[in-house]
């Protein structure tokens, strides 16, 4: 009987060390999540969080003349908005306003590089041009998704052209009232 006992308990233990082998060369990993619940009435698209406009090759004879690039359109998608609110006694969310940010220049949003003397026009589809940290008017909101459409333009700050490339980084924000 002993002899039966150590016989399997030999075997049960070759059995757990040689499985550890087995699972050397497996390979481990992990899923990370992050999300926010927040008291809005709509959601913004996920494809309009981040995006990045290439705003093309410009000449210096387009800037000194016209005083202004070509135009490119933007949007930010407002998605399954549900003008209602948790609290029953408050009024439904009937308008929103949108605040773009960044470094000002001269009311304009500024920009990174060798490039000087433009800086970043954003104007919404009533031609209101945006500030810095201003918010532009408000705006009525729909049960429908909407698509918030602005333009982005390189305009001249009246300082020295100089040829280079640039950059800028422009962030938004949306309160609903």
């Amino acid at each position: 009987m002993f002899w039966k006992m150590s016989t399997l308990v030999m075997i049960s233990s070759l059995c757990m060390l040689g499985g550890s082998t087995l699972f050397k060369n497996c390979q481990a990993g992990e899923v990370t999540l992050s999300g926010s619940i927040i008291d809005v009435p709509c959601s913004i698209d996920t494809g309009s969080f981040d995006q990045t406009l290439d705003m093309g090759v410009l000449s210096t004879k387009r800037i000194l003349r016209e005083g202004q690039g070509f135009s490119q359109e933007f949007t930010i998608k407002l998605m399954n908005c549900l003008l209602s609110q948790i609290n029953n006694q408050l009024p439904e969310w009937r308008f929103f306003r949108i605040t773009f940010d960044g470094r000002n220049d001269n009311g304009k949003f500024g920009i990174e590089g060798n490039a000087k003397g433009v800086a970043v026009q954003i104007s919404d589809r009533q031609g209101n041009i945006a500030v810095p940290g201003i918010p532009l008017p408000i705006g009525q909101l729909s049960s429908e998704d909407m698509a918030l459409k602005y333009n982005v333009q390189l305009v001249s700050n009246s300082q020295q052209l100089q040829v280079g490339g640039y950059s800028s980084v422009i962030r938004f924000k949306i309160d609903y009232y």
